[in-house]
This record gives C-alpha cells, structure tokens and sequence, in this order.
C-alpha cells in the first residue's frame, strides 16, 4: 500500500523542451522563485528521470538501483556530479537564451564529463537501421551521465541557439527551444504558465472595472 501511494505522488518529469539537456537542466521547477524546487534529490530520482526519457531500459533501471544500494557512497558521488551538470548546463542555456555572457567554468564542467561518455560510445543496430548505443559496465553508476553529456556537446554544436527562450513567467525560467514558425514562443508550457498568465490577467481586468 505504501508503495502505491508514493508512486501516486511521484513527481512526473517534463520532457520535450527541444533536446534531453534541456529536459536535464529543467528538472528545477519554479528557478525564479524564492521556493525552487529540486526534482533530482537523490541518485534514486536520477534513475527516474533516465528511465522516463528512455536512457535506461527497466531492467537497466533495476539492475542500477540494486548496484547504487551496494555502493551508497558511489551513488551519492554520481548524483553530486549530476547536479554539478545540471546546473552549468542550466546556466549556459539560460545565457545563450537572456544575451548573457557565458561562463567558461561552466563549459569546463560539461567538456570535464565528455571523456567518460565518448569513449563508452558505440554504433548498435536496430530493427532496420543503426544507432547509438553505450558500452562498459552495466552497473556503471555513471551510465547516466552519458547520454547528457554527448546530448549537450551536440546539441550546443549543431542546434539554432538563436531559438533558446526561457519561460517568461519569472518564477519559472524553464529553457526550451522555440520550433514555432514565427519564434512568437513565451512559455515553457501553455497549459502551465501560459495559463497562469492568462488567469492573472484576467482577475486584474476584474479588478479594475
């Protein structure tokens, strides 16, 4: 029963923004406000993330969760240095986004994770064609990183930067890439805080007549 009940309220991750990255870099809620919220508090919601956008397989999942368990202090080193990427991928993206200098110690901190993922890399087939797959240990408590890491380096060296845009909603700050024909995009999601927007507008109009 416990079980079941904390599954209910288990954060859902919101993915989409325009590249794994960006979904890794928001996975801060409310970054303007005074309450940010952290969804990674632990190497275990790592896993959850990896296993929502399709990093890792259920059975991967499990077989990490059993590994991170044997080695606690492993785990929490992994998850240290998940956060110490989320958030200089947060801040690049947010800068290249708002016209703000980018900081080299925050690229340094991206290129530092390169290695690891780059040398697991490795062409797999699939039903028809091929792909990328990942190498080394399965039970490599950094497996999760490197699908960020090499994310990040591509998508900083090929995507239309000029398409970056953070959430004009200023509690929120989420970064997304605009798709949108016109690049007219104000909002990470219309149904959050586009939303929102409208509401406040609205009850300020109610006020004023």
């Amino acid at each position: 029963m416990r079980d079941a009940v904390e599954r209910e309220v288990q954060w859902t991750f919101h993915v989409g923004d325009g590249s794994l990255c960006l979904d890794f870099a928001n996975t801060v809620s409310w970054r303007g406000s005074g309450t940010p919220v952290d969804h990674l508090p632990s190497y275990g919601e790592l896993i959850r993330f990896a296993r929502q956008v399709g990093v890792v397989s259920e059975t991967e999942a499990r077989r990490l969760r059993r590994a991170a368990a044997r080695r606690p202090e492993a785990a929490t080193r992994v998850w240290r240095d998940a956060r110490e990427l989320r958030e200089a991928l947060y801040r690049t993206f947010a800068g290249l986004a708002t016209g703000r200098p980018l900081l080299p110690r925050d690229l340094a901190i991206v290129n530092a994770r390169l290695p690891a993922a780059l040398v697991h890399l490795q062409i797999a087939p699939t039903d028809d064609r091929f792909g990328w797959g990942w190498a080394g240990d399965p039970q490599a408590l950094d497996r999760l990183l490197w699908p960020v890491a090499r994310d990040a380096a591509v998508f900083l060296t090929s995507a239309d930067l000029s398409r970056l845009r953070a959430c004009a909603n200023p509690n929120c700050r989420w970064i997304f890439l605009d798709t949108s024909r016109n690049s007219s995009r104000r909002w990470c999601r219309m149904a959050v805080c586009g939303n929102r927007s409208k509401v406040q507008r609205y009850r300020k109009r109610q006020q004023h007549s």
